[in-house]
């Protein structure tokens, strides 16, 4: 059986500026097709190559394929369903299948646009992919599909999506076939050389409103360093990369075992450089081994500062703060690392000050890189049901970070535009300058690198989509170029403000699921690994109050033997944590401000059942005014109590005696209890 794989040529003023990037998706689910048996796969990069329409018929016709695979991100997804409506022009008993973000939550959508697609993957696509073809290659798919877990497809002209097939249990069992991509093609500007993306983990423990990641990939998980490491020496040794950046969206939320990668890395000496997105906590939280990162390679650091004001990143759900930003920037330029800062603009709060105060943020931070993205409201995220209906414009392939989809309730977008266009110019025009004057010399290099990716790209006028901004005379006239039949009508708008219209199959309740799965949807036990043993405990700290939050962590890291892994600022988010990296102890305070001790408790041990981490033990922070609290707590099971206002010292003893005992009672509470009997 023929499998061609196909990226779509679609195009936007984004990343693409920093040279050609490779997909990500092929190695990985070519990989897994060609572990399964299936030998004839191809590869068609239509986006990279910028094969036409014409041309792409020709290859398909040449090949003669018996299934077609094509991706789709949302900007991408009208460019997919053509392309796949080629296919079946060219050869109409090929079995035309998309996957992918957009098509996992609008997969409704985009079968009643286009009937063509036989099948869409929903979700995390190796073994769903492998499940499928192996149906379709015994003929069987028509008569199996109901039960092929993680799809959906039309049948008599009804949509039927089967339930999600569980995440991929253990990420080492992944076999990326990077064969399948002509490497020439793939060359990162700023050191000219070649780049790959490959994945360390998938998921992220975060769930930031504007995101659909966290909820895309279900469970947060991560490949063995050593694993990991293999396959980066395979790419340099086999295809000659110089450079990789991690897919990953939370790549350094487990610190142990992103340490172990880096000592991975220096030991092999492999001579690559790479780059990653990570939170700034996490930056924060790694003061120290920062140098360790820097000589493992990391060369550059992109940080999801994303707003200006401390109210967006509230909204945004980011958990931290503006003067936490500022910190991270400093740190990671004063260890040699680059540091670039993410600012989403064009919410509905956007003003000229607003615009402005990003400019000098950018500048009194003294980034060494900054982007301005423009909110996009993917349909399918948390934030968008908030935000729906204020957003008329529905034509999907201007969601593409650098177009203003949400008029703001103050500007219109052609001003939004104009401002972000007048940050860029100014800043990198100061760039300019001080890039000459960087004393590490690779460090010059690098951004004098990304300087030239900027400015060949503005003269092009690829970067931000110049090209629709026209010049006449003294005045700048932009047109989006938006497509009117996408556009909603007021009376369309006034439906969905009454919630009598929705597209993204979506659920923001309960146990995170895939489009199309029960929220009690049974998950395999996951492999436990043992952690090397060492002399230092890894703390997890849950802390609605941030003067507290921070005094923990700079206090408990002051301690001989005590590390400050994570922070959480609600219960919800603890969870998370404590489901997604292995902790020695959680310090809890017991006033969570969005659940109750006891949910907490329980929910954590069940959660720490079902996943791969090694179950935590649990201390709490009381008040004596607490005492009916901490008694429910010990009827739940928690592991030791401390009062909340003790010394830092007898706190870290607290920690120390809970890991290695698992019990602690401070004897100050115990009076308290006497008269007190739990509900």
């Amino acid at each position: 059986m023929r499998i061609l794989m196909i990226q779509p040529n679609y195009h936007s003023g984004g990343a693409e500026i920093a040279g050609n990037w490779p997909s990500s998706w092929v190695p990985y689910v070519g990989g897994a097709l060609k572990t399964a048996g299936f030998t004839e796969i191809r590869f068609i990069d239509a986006m990279c190559n910028y094969i036409g329409d014409v041309e792409l018929a020709v290859q398909i016709n040449t090949y003669q394929p018996d299934v077609v695979l094509c991706t789709a991100i949302t900007p991408m997804i009208y460019k997919s369903q053509a392309t796949l409506k080629l296919v079946k022009t060219v050869c109409p008993e090929a079995k035309a299948i998309m996957g992918g973000v957009h098509p996992t939550y609008m997969y409704r959508e985009v079968l009643s646009e286009a009937p063509w697609v036989d099948y869409i993957i929903r979700g995390e696509g190796e073994e769903i992919t492998v499940n499928l073809l192996k149906a379709i290659a015994n003929g069987t798919d028509e008569q199996e599909r109901r039960n092929i877990l993680g799809i959906a497809f039309l049948e008599d002209g009804k949509v039927v999506a089967t339930p999600a097939h569980p995440p991929i249990k253990d990420l080492n069992t992944l076999t990326p076939d990077w064969s399948l991509l002509d490497w020439d093609k793939y060359i990162y500007t700023p050191l000219n050389t070649r780049v790959a993306v490959p994945n360390y983990s998938r998921g992220c423990p975060f769930r930031c409103r504007f995101c659909s990641q966290w909820k895309f990939w279900r469970k947060y998980r991560s490949r063995s360093p050593k694993q990991f490491v293999d396959e980066i020496e395979r790419l340099v040794k086999d295809h000659k990369v110089g450079f990789f950046i991690l897919a990953d969206e939370e790549p350094t939320i487990n610190k142990s075992r992103f340490v172990a990668l880096c000592n991975e890395l220096i030991d092999r000496n492999l001579g690559v450089h790479w780059g990653i997105n990570t939170r700034v906590t996490d930056i924060l939280r790694d003061e120290k081994e920062l140098p360790l990162y820097h000589k493992a390679g990391l060369v550059h650091v992109s940080l999801g500062t994303e707003a200006s004001a401390q109210l967006n990143l509230n909204l945004f759900r980011k958990e931290t703060t503006i003067a936490d930003n500022k910190r991270a920037v400093q740190l990671l330029r004063d260890n040699g690392i680059l540091a670039e800062v993410q600012f989403i603009m064009g919410l509905p709060n956007e003003t000229p000050e607003t615009i402005e105060e990003t400019y000098r943020m950018a500048r009194d931070w003294k980034a060494d890189m900054t982007n301005w993205n423009m909110y996009t409201p993917w349909p399918f995220a948390e934030l968008f049901q908030d935000l729906q209906d204020k957003v008329e414009i529905r034509d999907y392939s201007h969601y593409n970070f650098v177009t203003p989809i949400i008029k703001p309730d103050n500007m219109s977008r052609e001003e939004v535009l104009k401002g972000v266009l007048r940050n860029y110019a100014r800043f990198y025009s100061w760039k300019f300058l001080e890039y000459w004057f960087e004393k590490d010399s690779f460090k010059r290099r690098y951004l004098l690198g990304c300087l030239w990716a900027f400015v060949k790209t503005t003269l092009n006028k690829r970067f931000y989509n110049l090209d629709r901004v026209k010049q006449k005379g003294l005045h700048t006239e932009i047109d989006f170029g938006f497509d009117e039949a996408r556009i909603l009508t007021p009376e369309q708008m006034a439906l969905i403000k009454k919630g009598q219209v929705g597209s993204a199959d979506i659920d923001f309740v309960g146990t995170i699921s895939a489009c199309g799965a029960p929220n009690d949807i049974a998950l395999d036990s996951y492999t436990k690994e043992q952690v090397v043993k060492n002399d230092v405990i890894q703390v997890a700290v849950v802390e609605a109050d941030q003067q507290t939050r921070i005094d923990l962590r700079v206090n408990l890291r002051s301690q001989a033997g005590i590390e400050v892994a994570s922070e959480a600022t609600n219960g919800e988010t603890g969870l998370v944590i404590l489901e997604s990296i292995d902790v020695d102890v959680a310090v809890v305070d017991a006033a969570l401000p969005d659940m109750n001790l006891v949910k907490f408790l329980r929910s954590a041990r069940r959660v720490q059942e079902n996943s791969y981490v090694i179950p935590s033990k649990i201390l709490i922070l009381v008040t004596p005014e607490q005492s009916t609290i901490l008694c429910e707590a010990i009827a739940a099971g928690v592991d030791g109590f401390c009062l909340k206002d003790s010394p830092i010292e007898k706190l870290a003893e607290a920690v120390h005696i809970t890991h290695k005992k698992g019990r602690y009672e401070d004897p100050a509470i115990a009076p308290l209890l006497e008269n007190v009997v739990p509900v």
